[in-house]
């Protein structure tokens, strides 16, 4: 795993599920949509720090399910 690119996938993504959940529950789609980009941005960052390819993102479209696929795939970079 590419540990620059794994640490910003944390620092923008997590703050992205947050704010994507929080908009969800309070009823604000804007802010459950801004919240979903910042994820999806996160979610690539991740998938290019395990050697896949960026467009992995989409699965924040499901949130936290598809960080947890995400999460579950192989690693193909080569430890560092």
């Amino acid at each position: 795993m590419i540990k620059q690119y794994n640490n910003i996938s944390l620092a923008v993504g997590i703050p992205g599920l947050i704010v994507q959940l929080y908009g969800r529950f309070q009823g604000m789609p804007l802010v459950s949509i801004i919240g979903t980009v910042l994820f999806m941005v996160g979610l690539a960052y991740y998938a290019k720090a395990k050697g896949r390819n960026p467009a992995w993102c989409l699965m924040a479209l499901l949130s936290i399910i598809g960080l947890i696929v995400l999460a579950c795939l192989k690693d193909l970079e080569k430890e560092e």
